[in-house]
């Protein structure tokens, strides 16, 4: 084992697994080795790329150690509610969601039937053949705060709970209205506030969550934005067409007003002054989340006319039409301002930014303090932008490289250092 200080990783979405979640945890893995800690990731062992709906496991465990740190893949466990999800059985999809909320409500409690709880018992067996620093828990999913507690509790080591969204603030439950989303809400914010009053440090992913956790928790929280990799290289394209292509990637909450945009498209559509020949919109991944497909029925005349929707990409795939597009859109949702990861990859394609509408908040600070895009309040703003689009880009990549993941994890690992000095 490294000489260094040791930080166990606990995350439940880790490459293979082609989502958002996955990069924060592993950007921490490629480089806290070269920033003076080794990282010891304990995750599940994936068998899947992320593109498929049901992510598969392997059932067995798998450990490496390489040039970053070391992986330890835990085997799947079987649940209930895991069983039920495999058999693909839509009609009753009232009896999964039951059984999994009987077993949240049971894993706090008890891990015996909880499908993370291989990650906690591999936690375990690691700390007592090895000297750990620190325990990071990043969620979701929260159950593994109370692995990262009883870790801190049972070896005495320091714990860091990092919330990569809110848990009882999460901008989608929030709205749900259902019986069981509220009973389960009221537990669950019981859990956190007795879970996080003993975590050492509390992180998460920019100023504005960190502000509304503060007051929800009572306790200090430090951020530590998501960020980018690397710049891509800017593609030399053939513009002569007169094509303008705007892109948008990923998910998008039921808060973010797409129909700003929809409606005017579908009104320059209806003039004739919007064709296949002169105008294209990608929703980069949507057909992925089936739900925000259903909001694009009253707008089916567009459908492979201007508006072109693709399943999920890999990432290589959807920064490769990120960068052929002219421009790349930025949705927000009034009920939560945040920087979402899309836009820190848009940044790293060096294309203009369009946000719709502003957000007076942390989207439309970076987009205007960096000189990334522009905003478009109302649906008059994006009509004069569709039909004359031109946006003042023009950033500093001495301002914008601060928010590289590199920069960050070093950010972070000053902070441990920190922390596990007061030992």
């Amino acid at each position: 084992m490294s000489s260094k200080p040791t930080a166990l990783i606990l995350c439940n979405d880790f490459p293979p697994i082609n989502s958002i979640g996955a990069e924060r945890p592993n950007s921490w893995y490629l480089y806290f080795n070269e920033l003076g800690i080794h990282p010891v990731v304990i995750t599940k062992n994936w068998n899947s790329t992320g593109n498929s709906s049901f992510n598969q496991i392997h059932n067995h465990c798998k450990r490496e150690n390489t040039d970053y740190g070391t992986l330890i893949k835990t085997p799947r466990r079987n649940t209930p509610s895991i069983w039920f999800k495999s058999k693909n059985l839509k009609r009753f999809g009232f009896i999964g969601k039951g059984l999994t909320f009987i077993e949240k409500i049971i894993s706090f409690k008890s891990g015996f039937i909880d499908q993370h709880y291989g990650i906690y018992l591999e936690a375990k067996r690691f700390i007592e053949k090895n000297d750990v620093s620190v325990v990071i828990t990043t969620g979701e999913p929260f159950i593994l705060f109370r692995y990262g507690r009883k870790l801190q509790k049972k070896f005495g080591i320091k714990w860091i709970a990092d919330y990569r969204d809110g848990w009882y603030l999460n901008h989608n439950t929030v709205l749900d209205s259902s019986i069981l989303i509220k009973g389960m809400r009221k537990w669950e914010l019981l859990q956190e506030k007795t879970l996080c009053i003993h975590a050492d440090m509390i992180t998460t992913i920019d100023p504005q969550m960190a502000r509304r956790l503060n007051q929800l928790l009572k306790r200090n929280v430090e951020y530590i934005y998501n960020g980018f990799w690397e710049y891509y290289e800017p593609l030399k394209l053939d513009k002569n067409q007169n094509k303008t292509i705007i892109n948008h990637t990923g998910t998008l909450t039921s808060g973010q007003r797409i129909e700003l945009l929809l409606d005017v498209l579908l009104t320059l559509y209806r003039d004739n002054k919007l064709n296949k020949e002169n105008f294209e919109f990608n929703l980069i991944g949507l057909e992925y989340f089936p739900l925000q497909m259903k909001r694009l029925e009253n707008y089916r005349e567009l459908i492979d006319e201007i508006i072109f929707t693709t399943p999920r990409l890999p990432k290589n795939d959807a920064v490769s039409m990120n960068l052929k597009a002219d421009y790349l859109i930025s949705f927000t949702d009034p009920n939560l301002s945040a920087i979402y990861a899309k836009t820190y990859d848009y940044v790293a394609c060096q294309k203009p930014i369009v946000v719709i509408p502003g957000d007076m908040g942390l989207l439309d600070d970076l987009v205007i303090q960096n000189n990334l895009g522009q905003i478009l309040n109302t649906e008059d703003d994006i009509l004069n932008f569709i039909s004359n689009p031109k946006v003042t880009y023009t950033p500093k990549k001495e301002d914008t490289s601060f928010f590289k993941r590199k920069n960050q994890a070093k950010i972070l690992v000053k902070k441990i250092e920190k922390l596990i000095s007061k030992s």
